[in-house]
């Protein structure tokens, strides 16, 4: 046997020797503390808190017209389609935001529920503290988010888990409602805009046709024919004398219309689309498991407490004792 072995051997001994000896104020010290654990950890010092959670999917969806509306030539984003990993993050974003909390917490009159006085100076302070233990939130490793919300009463638990998705959905609509509606605006006053450019050309095109010139290509045709015939000379001077001095000016502004038209066929989509976003609803939340009412309470756990108890106690009885037998052996010797 080696030295290393020997002393190991030797050491080995001296513990089982050590535990032997104190076997029995050792044992008192872990049933003592067992029992303790039990008792403090029970209802009447903890309360016992039930876990519920909701599971959903992201959407990646952020404008019906663009999902439901698009040209059938373009690849138009699938409003079925879960998020990854970026749209989870912004959702847990969201869901950890003052806004969502905010309306989680007057929804749910959780001040109330709380017992959190509302004269209290740290009532927010105090709020946001439970509002994190209560309630949490993490994305998965596939990308869908959990609600775990605690509560010492299991309907309410389940309730407020399903309400804070439900509510997520909400804070995303009115996020995208509200960028609709500025969209629409825009919109809406670039079409006004194209709409009286539109006119005014018709316009002016009306102005021409009053001079007598309204189709500079028909009527150069029909006064050359005319002309060919021998027809009343002065009427095709006359026309003449008009395409002319307006000729120019009529081709422009039949090109332009054309234009613009077109122009304002666009702007007439986008507008129809902006007022489909605004008026519109889709679920930005795909929900794979909705909360349900817990049948056993997820804290305290009473067995790990008494576990970790009992194992404290008798590693620091084992220390004083040890503390205390080296301190008669150094009077001893001295």
């Amino acid at each position: 046997m080696t030295q290393d072995k020997r002393t190991y051997y030797f050491e080995l001994v001296d513990v089982v020797k050590f535990l032997i000896k104190y076997k029995k104020p050792l044992s008192i010290i872990s049933i003592g503390a067992g029992i303790a654990a039990i008792i403090f950890s029970g209802p009447w010092f903890i309360t016992p808190l039930y876990k519920s959670t909701a599971i959903f999917y992201p959407s990646t969806n952020n404008s019906i017209s663009s999902a439901l509306l698009s040209d059938t030539r373009v690849k138009a984003k699938d409003p079925l389609e879960f998020g990854e990993q970026a749209t989870a993050q912004q959702f847990i974003q969201m869901l950890e935001s003052d806004n969502l909390k905010n309306r989680v917490i007057t929804n749910f009159k959780l001040r109330e529920h709380y017992k959190i006085d509302e004269n209290d100076g740290e009532k927010n302070f105090k709020m946001g503290n439970l509002y994190k233990k209560h309630i949490s939130v993490k994305k998965t490793a596939y990308a869908s988010i959990e609600v775990n919300v605690l509560d010492e009463i299991p309907e309410k638990a389940a309730e407020i888990a399903n309400g804070v998705v439900l509510l997520l959905d909400s804070v995303k609509t009115d996020i995208q409602k509200r960028i609709a509606l500025q969209a629409l605006a825009i919109i809406e006053q670039q079409y006004k805009n194209k709409e009286a450019e539109v006119n005014n050309i018709k316009q002016t095109m009306r102005d021409l046709g009053a001079k007598g010139v309204y189709s500079f290509e028909e009527q150069s045709k029909a006064i050359t024919e005319l002309a060919g015939k021998g027809g009343n000379q002065a009427y095709i001077n006359k026309q003449q004398a008009s395409l002319a001095q307006y000729g120019s000016e009529a081709i422009s502004s039949q090109e332009t219309l054309v234009l613009e038209l077109e122009k304002l066929s666009e702007l007439r989509k986008k507008l129809e689309q902006a007022n489909v976003d605004v008026s519109a609803n889709l679920s930005n939340v795909f929900i794979l498991q909705q909360a349900t009412t817990s049948e056993k309470k997820a804290y305290p756990v009473r067995w790990l407490i008494v576990a970790v108890s009992i194992f404290g106690s008798f590693v620091l009885g084992c220390i004083v004792l040890l503390f205390t037998e080296k301190i008669k052996q150094i009077n001893i010797n001295a």
